[in-house]
């Protein structure tokens, strides 16, 4: 009877236990089972552990593994089945398991909230782990026998993973929950780093488990093992704590053991967990062997310099930690720290990692300018900063993933340092090498600092490059080190395979030779020396710099040739040859000559007989001169000239065969416009009454094809026009024959300009004439391309009085599109050239007549009116003064103009004004001047600036001619004399000219060649390149001498010159530096706008949800705001004050370009929500619910003074810990709705006049004030 009754009383107790479990009332069902007995525990808990057992899904049951557990008997060996029961179950279940962190989590905690359970699943784990590298495999299967179980490699390495996964979801939970942690641990996770498969999921696990030891932890207590010393019992309490670090020396072994190669991959891990450890062994201050090992440091300077951000930053927190860490000196090649100096070390490094962070990791080039001046004292030989560490942050600052504007001023920085400050840079060599000349010698920069004038082209960085290069050698007083930088830089040159900029090799070579000339070492190199030397010689390239790439390759042979053997070193005669070759004082183009023929019958055999041999390769260009020699005797034989064709048609075969190369090209235009070939044409179109000969046809094609060439290729331009030039003052039909119309427009509209690879072959030159003085541009190019611009003016301004018709169209064609322009135009324009309103001006003297006059004034001044480009104005006005000079009586109408134009157009009043002014001298009549002067008293007191101005500067002029001619209703008139005096006193009248505005002009004095193309208006303002020059004219007519050619005289006179040729080179400073002091190292402040600290490297700690937790537990509601902009503002204050979330009425207005502009994207890296304005009071009310306060920033006659607790007397002003923002409308505030559901209102002391202050700073005010207030309690 008994045992029924004992039997239905347990049956009770469980079904009451089981109604209890199935409402998840935790706390009744750890109260009920204080009551029951061992026999009702064990038949609850078989009921559980079978309802575990059969679930299907592969997912532990949290809810019965819960219940299991509270169920479980104190642990002794009669219950040891239930134990191993379940940690079996549980082990088996975690591979299967959908590795969501939070489910892991949660199965974790359950799983240490029994400690016998706990140690014996984690025991289980970290044997099955630690088992990784003992595993047995077949061959032949590919198979694991893991644990009596034979598995897959992909499903074992799965299976450990899961275990991994596991074990860092564990160490996750707070320090003050038991968690398994032994001596033995780490070692386990630490030999999983390195391996494919398990490498990652390691770093996770040991920053996880550093992360948990940064607090006191509880650890589990051992079964039936002894107390490790790292234990100890805490006072009062049956917790277990580690008392010592169980983390040593382990990290750094293994790191040490791990290839270099492992420390270059693009994973930061091993360096976040390198710092964890670092932190971690500092807070438990172990003196810690591996800061004293030379690798430490290898390694840790190599992760600076080859990886991202965050394992820079990484880098820089070992960096700093490590040296706090120290406990005696360290002595190694990349580190060197006193121990007795430690506060020095450590400032001075801070210093380091700051810098570092501002310019390589934050990246602002205002910024960055600004540090600069710092590195000074941190390169300076006084530091105590190794030159490992400063050389890495230039590499990191010059690599190729940072900005092309940062690397160029920190570049440039150090180009200033090295060659004007004379800093420390012998220990530089291989930052030198490794990473300051793959920045230096990329062909932007070159390209962008070339200088062209006149006189002399050099490119500055090149010559800045060579000072760097120099300056080291100077450096170095040991010849071995000297040697080893000359064989360094030329390994560097031969390692590009001919990627490297042609110019940066001749400025490493100039370098060199210099710097070894100084320090009289060139003599002293080797033969292995010589050999790189001679390579660096056979690199190919445009023919000027190839040459002198030679002739610097030469001067470090003939310093050796004396003392060295060359027999063994290949390519040695090969370069003699070409040495030779350069020191020949013979024309470019001379060369083997063919069979001189006396006439071009025999021309024409020599060509048919030899299958066109005569002419081809390099005979081409002696075949051309002996060709062009025939035609100048001129022997007038016709039966011979119809080989001429035949022959000239052969020759351009031949040259396009030869793909037009340059000196193919050049040897072309002399011969077919040869003044012979066009008499040719022009004597059978008189005979055939203008049909074309076949060989104008021909000529024609050559005339185009040419033309195009020469838009690429300047340096034909020359010698194309001055054949074409030639041949129209040799024969006046020329323009007729070839296509000079479309030549000359097609020119003019579009005159070239030399490529930046040209350039650099001027530049070559210069500095080959050093060595070999014939050797000049003209040598291998020909004449520059203004001795062809002067030969187009030349011939506009002589044109054959035979074809004034084609000059005429010249000039239509030019003048067409700027007199079909409509308003409104704009100020730059690409197709407008000065060039062509010059060639305009030349041409209109002769071109206009005096019935076509009115169109072209009605032209010239529709396209004055519309011009906006103050030096375009000056020319029009120039061209419309010129017409008005020729036909006075267009004059008046610009009195009438000017009487009629709006005062709304300034521009255009300001240049009629100009225009009567100019005239008025040429029209010499005193009506005309009364008229005008009157017209300006009003314009001088303009509201417009433009007319005032104008109109004031032009009132002395007129007044003054006045005076000069006598006219006295002009200068006895008081009105007009008392402006006159008042002007005249004015500063800008006497001050020289400052603008194309108030620069005069003399229609009649300056109307000469000298004055349009070297007048003072080009250099104002915004200067125009120099095209022509006074000297181009002179040689030219001297070149015209010597060739005893007949010219027809010139409508314009050349004039004298207007200012001297610029004969300077541009200064190194000046172009490279600007005005900024790169070397003052006086220490000052300077930004660092994404600046951390090492607390925000350490990974968050606890489950998954609170990771991703937001720092600030504050909303912020702007649905009532409407302006994008002040919602990316607010967006960017939420984001980088760490708000909870931002509420905005319309989610599209983030894609807003205004929204943007302010946000600064922001918006991907926290979340912004959308709620429309409607429902705003409700969710007020639902957060309410959940705990916040709801506190709105707005005016009224209950708010609080925000920061202030008795709120003057209205309301309390400061925002609770849980908080709720609600910020008003720009206009309206917040509305009355909205006020009604909130718990108070704050508002910001203001004191000035204006009371309110923008939806934006408020909002940033107020979330400041919280972080004030909250900011130094948070967790």
């Amino acid at each position: 009877m008994e045992e029924s009754e004992k039997q239905l009383e347990a049956d009770r107790k469980l079904r009451f236990f089981r109604d209890l479990v199935s409402e998840k009332n935790v706390s009744d069902i750890d109260a009920v089972l204080n009551f029951f007995d061992d026999g009702s525990r064990a038949a609850a808990f078989e009921h559980y552990w079978k309802k575990l057992q059969i679930v299907e899904s592969k997912d532990v049951d949290l809810d019965l593994l819960r219940v299991c557990i509270t169920l479980l008997p104190p642990s002794n060996r009669r219950e040891e089945l239930s134990y191993q029961s379940l940690s079996d179950h549980i082990l088996n279940k975690i591979p299967g398991e959908t590795q969501d962190p939070m489910h892991l989590y949660k199965l974790a905690e359950l799983s240490l909230s029994n400690d016998v359970l706990g140690w014996r699943i984690f025991t289980q784990l970290i044997n099955r782990v630690s088992d990784v590298n003992q595993e047995t495999s077949s061959q032949k299967t590919g198979e694991i026998t893991y644990h009596e179980t034979s598995a897959s490699q992909e499903q074992h390495s799965h299976r450990v993973l899961s275990y991994l996964k596991f074990i860092k979801c564990s160490f996750w939970l707070p320090p003050e929950r038991r968690h398994y942690i032994t001596p033995e641990l780490p070692k386990v996770l630490v030999d999983l780093l390195g391996q494919d498969d398990f490498d990652e999921i390691a770093h996770d696990v040991l920053s996880a488990l550093l992360s948990l030891l940064g607090k006191p932890t509880n650890v589990l207590p051992p079964e039936d093992e002894p107390m490790p010393p790292c234990l100890s019992s805490n006072p009062g309490s049956s917790n277990l704590c580690l008392t010592n670090s169980i983390i040593n020396e382990q990290l750094w072994t293994r790191i040490s053991e791990l290839p270099s190669q492992y420390f270059s991959s693009s994973s930061s891990k091993i360096f976040k967990t390198w710092f964890q450890w670092i932190s971690h062994a500092l807070a438990y201050t172990i003196d810690s062997q591996g800061i004293y090992d030379p690798l430490y440091w290898s390694r840790l300077r190599s992760g600076l310099l080859n990886g991202f951000t965050d394992q820079r930053k990484y880098c820089l927190g070992i960096l700093r930690q490590s040296l706090s860490l120290a406990r005696r000196s360290i002595d190694t090649p990349l580190l060197t720290f006193d121990i007795a100096r430690k506060p020095l070390y450590e400032m001075q490094y801070e210093r380091y990692c700051a810098l570092f962070e501002t310019i390589v990791l934050d990246g602002y080039l205002n910024q960055v300018q600004a540090c600069l001046p710092e590195l000074v004292p941190l390169f300076a030989s006084t530091s105590v900063i190794s030159t490992g560490w400063t050389t890495v942050l230039l590499s990191a600052a010059l690599d190729p993933r940072v900005t092309t504007g940062l690397r160029k001023l920190v570049g440039m920085w150090y180009i200033t340092y090295v060659t004007k400050a004379g800093g420390a840079i012998v220990d530089h060599t291989d930052f030198l090498v490794d990473g300051f000349l793959p920045w230096a010698t990329q062909g932007s920069l070159f390209t962008s600092s070339i200088r062209s004038t006149r006189r002399h082209t050099t490119c500055v960085h090149s010559d800045a490059l060579s000072c760097v290069i120099s300056t080291f050698l100077a450096a170095m007083t040991a010849l071995p080190s000297q040697r080893k930088l000359v064989q360094d830089v030329l390994h560097f040159i031969l390692n590009t395979r001919g990627r490297i900029f042609q110019f940066a090799t001749l400025s490493l070579l100039e370098g060199l030779l210099t710097g070894l000339k100084q320090q009289c070492a060139l003599e002293y190199l080797e033969a292995a020396d010589l050999d790189l030397i001679l390579q660096v010689s056979r690199l190919t390239g445009f023919p000027v710099t190839a040459d002198l790439c030679v002739a610097y390759c030469a001067e470090f042979y003939e310093a050796t040739s004396s003392l060295l053997s060359f027999r063994d070193v290949p390519g040695h005669e090969v370069f003699k040859s070409r040495l030779a070759v350069l020191r020949e004082d013979k024309h470019l183009t001379s060369g083997v000559k063919p069979n001189n023929a006396g006439s071009l019958q025999q021309f024409s055999q020599q060509l048919e007989s030899s299958l066109h041999k005569t002419i081809q390769d390099d005979l081409f260009m002696a075949a051309c001169e002996n060709l062009r020699a025939i035609l100048d005797e001129d022997q007038k034989e016709p039966e011979a000239y119809s080989e001429l064709c035949n022959i000239l048609e052969a020759l351009w075969e031949e040259a396009d065969r030869q793909e037009f190369r340059r000196v193919v090209i050049l040897s072309i235009p002399p011969v077919f416009f040869h003044p012979t070939c066009i008499r040719i044409c022009a004597q059978y179109m008189n005979s055939t009454r203008g049909e074309q000969h076949p060989l104008g046809t021909l000529l024609t094609k050559a005339v185009n094809n040419l033309q195009r060439l020469s838009e690429g290729r300047t340096y034909l331009l020359s010698d194309l026009v001055y054949s074409l030039r030639k041949a129209c003052f040799s024969n006046p039909s020329t323009p007729v024959i070839l296509p000079i119309e479309d030549f000359l427009v097609r020119l003019v509209e579009n005159p070239p300009s030399p490529k930046k690879e040209f350039l650099f072959e001027v530049a070559a030159a210069e500095k080959l004439q050093q060595f070999f003085p014939r050797r000049d541009y003209t040598y291998y190019y020909g004449k520059r391309e203004w001795n062809a611009y002067a030969s187009i003016v030349d011939l506009l301004n002589r044109f054959p009085s035979q074809q004034i018709d084609v000059a005429r169209r010249v000039l239509d064609r030019l003048l067409a599109p700027w007199r079909n322009q409509k308003a409104p135009i704009p100020i730059i324009s690409k197709w407008k050239e000065v060039f062509q309103l010059q060639a305009m001006l030349v041409l209109i003297d002769f071109c206009i007549f005096k019935d076509n006059a009115p169109l072209y004034m009605e032209s010239f001044m529709h396209a004055l009116l519309l011009e906006q480009w103050p030096r375009y104005r000056f020319m029009l006005e120039w061209i419309i003064a010129r017409i008005c000079y020729r036909y006075p009586r267009k004059a008046e109408d610009i009195l009438t103009d000017l009487t009629n134009l709006d005062e709304n157009s300034p521009v255009q009043v300001a240049s009629l004004i100009k225009l009567a002014v100019l005239t008025a001298p040429l029209l010499d009549s005193e009506d005309f001047t009364l008229k005008l002067m009157i017209q300006l008293i009003p314009f001088s007191a303009s509201p417009k600036v433009q007319i005032r101005h104008e109109a004031q500067w032009s009132f002395p002029i007129v007044f003054s001619f006045a005076v000069q001619k006598g006219w006295r209703s002009v200068i006895d008139n008081p009105a007009l004399r008392a402006l006159d005096t008042y002007i005249r006193t004015l500063d800008k009248f006497s001050a020289p000219a400052f603008s194309i505005r108030t620069l005069r002009l003399d229609v009649l004095a300056d109307y000469t060649i000298a004055g349009i193309f070297e007048g003072q208006y080009l250099s104002l303002e915004t200067p125009e390149p120099e095209r022509i020059s006074h000297e181009d004219f002179i040689s030219l007519l001297a070149e015209d001498e010597a060739a005893q050619l007949e010219i027809p005289p010139a409508r314009l006179p050349l004039g004298k010159s207007t200012h001297e040729s610029d004969t300077s080179a541009p200064d190194l400073a000046v172009e490279q530096m600007g005005t900024v002091d790169y070397t003052d190292s006086t220490q000052n402040f300077f930004q660092t706008k994404a600046g951390f600290d090492f607390k925000s490297l350490l990974p968050p700690t606890g489950p998954p949800g609170i990771q991703r937790k937001r720092p600030a537990s504050v909303i912020l509601i702007a649905s009532l705001i409407d302006n994008p902009t002040n919602l990316g503002g607010l967006s960017r204050i939420s984001e980088s004050f760490g708000l909870s979330a931002l509420y905005i009425d319309d989610i599209r207005k983030t894609a807003h370009k205004d929204f943007k502009a302010t946000s600064v994207n922001s918006e991907k890296h926290f979340p912004i929500q959308e709620l429309k304005i409607p429902a705003v009071p409700d969710f007020i009310i639902d957060m309410k619910r959940q705990g916040y306060e709801v506190v709105g920033i707005e005016q009224t006659d209950r708010s609080g003074l925000l920061g202030e607790e008795d709120g003057n007397g209205k309301g309390v002003g400061t925002l609770p810990r849980k908080c709720v923002l609600v910020l008003g409308s720009e206009k309206g505030g917040i509305t009355r709705e909205v006020l009604s559901v909130l718990d108070r209102c704050v508002e910001i002391r203001t004191v000035g006049v204006t009371r309110s202050l923008n939806v934006q700073t408020a909002g940033g005010i107020a979330v400041y004030e919280w972080w004030r207030e909250w900011g130094h309690r948070q967790d």
